[in-house]
């Protein structure tokens, strides 16, 4: 049993620390998954919280069958297109504010390159489809299964892996009319 599970199983029986784990665990995880479908922090910030006061009050809708991760991005996701749906404007994924990187060790040179780096990935990554963009930061920055991403975007396994290999051959190609060298 990992730890997202004990403590999802913890709140169950009454035990609020496990829903506050799990809280402090996923929250920026989530607000950044969401920011990338709203485009605003603040919105991101109220949609995530609205994620977790789903999973509070309707606690026994989560049956375990894929990660808490996996549930409660799902549940973002849907948020975050509703939020879209309601406001009836097309938001585009991505934002420099947060392209900032830690690095920690490197010395100055190295930083700016990894962060030069990062903006320039970050950029052409916003040019993309916005499904293709989802899939890469869910597998490719989130570390996140295919499964679990097939399960969040609502796709089966087979389409998720088309979809991910078209999406990293889009931002190669992206990459590339940029002037960059794209090595996976």
């Amino acid at each position: 049993m990992n730890n997202d599970e004990a403590n999802y199983r913890a709140f169950l029986e009454g035990d609020i620390d496990g829903f506050e784990n799990l809280v402090l665990t996923h929250k920026d995880s989530l607000i950044y998954f969401i920011h990338r479908y709203v485009k605003d922090l603040d919105t991101a910030e109220d949609l995530a919280q609205d994620a977790f006061v789903d999973v509070y009050v309707y606690k026994e809708r989560y049956t375990f069958r894929v990660s808490f991760k996996t549930y409660l991005f799902t549940i973002g996701r849907n948020k975050a297109i509703d939020y879209i749906r309601k406001h009836r404007r097309l938001v585009l994924m991505g934002d420099e504010e947060n392209d900032d990187i830690e690095a920690e060790g490197q010395n100055p040179e190295e930083q700016i390159v990894a962060q030069e780096t990062s903006q320039t990935v970050r950029r052409a990554l916003r040019k993309l489809k916005p499904d293709y963009q989802a899939a890469i930061e869910l597998i490719d920055l989130e570390e996140m299964s295919y499964a679990d991403a097939a399960k969040i975007l609502n796709k089966t396994l087979p389409q998720m892996k088309i979809l991910i290999f078209r999406a990293r051959k889009s931002l190669k190609k992206q990459l590339e009319s940029e002037g960059y060298r794209y090595e996976n």
